[in-house]
């Protein structure tokens, strides 16, 4: 048998910046070879396909960069500066991308692809599940934490998707304003009942 003379989460390493830059489809073997040093061989050999680099790219992707962004989410302190520092975490830093790599490549693919599909689900219901948790630990929204996750899950996907046209002033208000709307609805919510 053969030594692997490469580090596979390095080639993914590699792989990320690539597909969020010119997307999956925009992605060729060739420059996956080129990007990674490894030959195509060995590359369907661990990953039997573009589609599988991709896929353990976002599983990479969500070990290394998701589960240290939702760790945000259990500070102490006010709900709507917690939740303000969780949503530009993703838009800030030493990253050339900004936004969330699963935004990024659902909005290319979750439709044709049920593998994608499934992978950005388990995704999203990880980050709901996250806010949840946050959510109970206030007494304003511990009643109905799941109401305000949902909006605040889809506030997340529109401002990773918003981060890619609008400047950083944009950006920051977008963002601010989402978690006011939604955090108020609390008001709305409770008297409608």
């Amino acid at each position: 048998m053969r030594y692997k003379e490469y580090n596979t989460n390095s080639v993914l390493e590699k792989c990320i910046p690539i597909f969020w830059e010119k997307g999956f489809r925009g992605t060729s073997i060739q420059e996956i070879v080129e990007i990674t040093g490894v030959n195509r061989f060995s590359l369907y050999h661990e990953f039997q396909n573009k589609e599988g680099i991709l896929y353990n790219a976002l599983k990479l992707y969500q070990k290394r960069y998701g589960k240290s962004k939702f760790e945000i989410l259990k500070k102490k302190g006010n709900l709507a500066a917690v939740l303000q520092e969780f949503y530009v975490s993703f838009l800030q830093g030493k990253e050339k991308h900004q936004g969330c790599f699963y935004i990024h490549i659902g909005t290319e693919l979750a439709d044709e692809d049920p593998k994608i599909k499934e992978l950005i689900r388990e995704y999203l219901s990880s980050l709901e599940s996250n806010l949840i948790e946050r959510l109970l630990m206030e007494d304003d929204t511990k009643n109905n934490p799941d109401f305000y996750a949902r909006h605040l899950v889809g506030l997340f996907c529109t401002s990773m998707s918003f981060c890619l046209i609008h400047s950083e002033k944009q950006k920051q208000h977008h963002i601010a304003n989402g978690i006011k709307v939604i955090l108020n609805k609390k008001f709305n919510y409770a008297t409608s009942s």
